[in-house]
C-alpha cells in the first residue's frame, strides 16, 4: 500500500475511532436488553415465517402458477418448480461476500437491512401474479433468512453463562410465532386455496416496521464495538505484518486442504459419511405441504388446522435438542434426535394418508422438523468444529454446507424425475422411501463409528485424536 492510500485510510479510521468510542461510551439503561431482545425475538418470528411460510404454501403456488396458469399437472409442475430452485444457488454464492461486511460495518446496519429485505421478499410474493415474480421475492427470502443476524445479536449480547439458553428461548418463542400463518389462513385467505398471497402481506408489513424500529431502537452490540476500537488502533503497518504472519501459520487453511485433512482422519471422514446419510432425507422438510394437500387430499381448512400444532411440536424438539445437547453429548443428541425424526415423520405419512387428526398431523411434521434440524445443527455447526484443528476449524464447517447444497441438490433432482411419473397419491410415500434409509444409514454410522466431542479443549483439538483411539482398538 503506497503512503497516499495509507494516509487516506488513517484519516477515515481516526473518524471511525471516534464514533466507536462514542458508541461503546454510551450508557444503556437497565431495561434495554430487555427490550433489545423482544425486538430481537420478533425479527426471528418474521425469519421463521419468511424460511417456512413458502413450503406451507407449496402446493397452492404449484396449483396457481402451474396447473391454473399453464396447463399442468400436479407432478409435472412441482418438478419445474423444484428445478427453478437451482437457479437461486448462484445468487446464494454471494453469502461470501455479504456476510463479512458485518464484521467491517457493524452488527446493526446489516440486522436492519436484512430484517427489511426479508420484509420486501414477503411484499413481492404477495403481488405475483406470475412465478417470475414470485422466483423474485422468493429468492430474497433466501438469500438474507441464512444470515441470521438476529441470531449474533442474541450471542453477542447475552454472557457466556446465559448465551446458549437465550438463544434457545428465543428460537423457541420465534418458532412459536410462526402460529401468526395459520392463524392468517383461518381469517384473511379464510382457507380458499387463491388467496394465499394474503398471508404474505400481514408478516410483510410486521417485517417493515420492525426493521424501522431496529434502526431507532437497537445498538451496536458491545462485542463489535470492542473488537472494532482494537483494530482501529492497531497501527496499519503492524496489521499487515500480522496478517503476513496469520497467512504463513495458517498455511493449512482453505477448503480444499479442509477437504483432504477430513478424508485423512477417521473422525471428520465418518463425519462427512453421515452428512451424506443425513441430508439425503432433506427432502421431506420441504415437501409436507405437498403431502398433506396432494397426497392425502387434506382440504384447506384441516392443513390450516394441522398448521396451529405444527410450531408447537417444532418448538418443543428444538428446546430437547439443546437440553440433550447439554446433558449427554452431542452424538446422543444426533442419535436421539435423528431417532425421533424416524418415528416422527413416519407418523406424519400414516397420519396424514390415514386421515388421523389433522391437529395430531401438525404436531409430528412439527417434531420431525425440530428433530431433523436440531440434529443437523448439531452435526454442521458444533461436530464438525469440534472435531478439527483451530487453523482448519472455519474451511472444515464450509464442508457441512456444501454438503447439505449437494446431497439436498441430488435428492431433488431424483424428485424431479420420479414425481411427474408416479400417481399424486403416492407422494407421500415416496418421501418416506427416500427419508428412512438416510436417517437410518445416519444414526448407525454416529452409532458405531463417530465419537463424542462434548467437554473437549478446542484449542487442543488436533484432528488425531479419534485416529489414535481406532489404532488402539486394533491393538487390542
Amino acid at each position: 500500500m503506497d503512503a497516499a492510500k495509507i494516509e487516506k485510510l488513517k484519516t477515515r479510521e481516526a473518524k471511525e475511532l471516534v464514533r466507536r468510542e462514542k458508541q461503546v461510551k454510551f450508557k444503556e439503561n437497565k431495561f434495554y436488553l430487555i427490550y433489545l431482545f423482544m425486538i430481537l425475538s420478533l425479527v426471528f418470528i418474521t425469519d421463521e415465517i419468511a424460511s417456512t411460510i413458502s413450503i406451507q404454501f407449496q402446493s397452492n403456488i404449484v396449483n396457481e402458477f402451474f396447473v391454473q396458469n399453464m396447463g399442468m399437472e400436479y407432478g409435472q409442475g412441482l418438478s419445474i418448480f423444484s428445478a427453478l430452485g437451482f437457479i437461486t444457488y448462484p445468487i446464494s454464492l454471494l453469502m461470501v461476500l455479504y456476510r463479512p461486511l458485518a464484521d467491517r460495518f457493524g452488527r446493526k446496519p446489516f440486522l436492519v437491512i436484512n430484517t427489511f429485505c426479508m420484509a420486501l421478499g414477503l411484499f413481492i410474493v404477495y403481488l405475483s401474479q406470475e412465478i417470475v415474480v414470485y422466483m423474485i421475492g422468493g429468492t430474497l427470502m433466501g438469500f438474507m433468512v441464512s444470515h441470521d443476524m438476529q441470531a449474533v445479536y442474541i450471542l453477542e449480547c447475552s454472557d457466556e453463562k446465559s448465551r446458549a439458553r437465550n438463544y434457545s428461548i428465543i428460537k423457541s418463542v420465534a418458532i412459536l410465532g410462526t402460529l401468526l400463518i395459520p392463524l392468517l389462513r383461518e381469517t384473511l385467505m379464510q382457507n380458499v386455496s387463491e388467496k394465499w398471497h394474503l398471508v404474505y402481506l400481514v408478516p410483510a408489513i410486521i417485517g417493515f416496521a420492525l426493521s424501522f424500529v431496529a434502526l431507532l431502537c437497537a445498538k451496536e452490540t458491545h462485542t463489535f464495538l470492542t473488537n472494532r476500537i482494537k483494530y482501529l488502533k492497531t497501527p496499519i503497518e503492524e496489521r499487515e505484518r500480522k496478517n503476513k504472519e496469520e497467512k504463513l501459520n495458517n498455511a493449512q487453511g482453505g477448503i480444499i486442504n479442509a477437504v483432504k485433512f477430513a478424508f485423512k482422519h477417521h473422525q471428520l471422514r465418518w463425519l462427512i459419511i453421515a452428512c451424506v446419510f443425513f441430508y439425503f432425507a432433506s427432502l421431506a422438510t420441504s415437501s409436507y405441504n405437498t403431502v398433506m394437500a396432494e397426497s392425502a387430499n387434506m382440504s384447506e381448512q384441516d392443513i390450516t388446522y394441522a398448521l396451529y400444532l405444527y410450531p408447537v411440536g417444532n418448538a418443543l424438539a428444538t428446546l430437547i435438542t439443546g437440553l440433550v445437547s447439554d446433558k449427554f453429548g452431542r452424538k446422543t443428541t444426533i442419535i436421539a434426535m435423528g431417532t425421533g425424526s424416524l418415528v416422527c415423520y413416519s407418523l406424519f405419512i400414516a397420519s396424514s394418508m390415514l386421515s388421523w387428526t389433522p391437529f395430531l398431523t401438525g404436531f409430528l411434521i412439527g417434531g420431525f422438523m425440530g428433530c431433523y434440524w436440531g440434529a443437523g445443527d448439531t452435526i454442521g455447526s458444533i461436530m464438525f468444529s469440534e472435531s478439527a484443528p483451530t487453523n482448519l476449524r472455519s474451511s472444515v464447517t464450509v464442508i457441512n454446507t456444501l454438503l447439505n447444497g449437494i446431497i439436498g441438490g441430488v435428492a431433488s433432482i431424483i424428485m424431479m424425475v420420479v414425481v411427474p411419473l408416479i400417481p399424486v397419491e403416492t407422494f407421500g410415500y415416496f418421501y418416506l422411501c427416500l427419508t428412512v434409509p438416510g436417517l437410518i444409514g445416519a444414526i448407525i454410522v454416529m452409532l458405531k463409528c463417530v465419537g463424542e466431542t462434548k467437554g473437549l479443549d478446542l484449542t487442543k483439538v488436533t484432528g488425531l485424536e479419534w485416529d489414535t483411539k481406532k489404532e488402539e482398538k486394533k491393538d487390542e
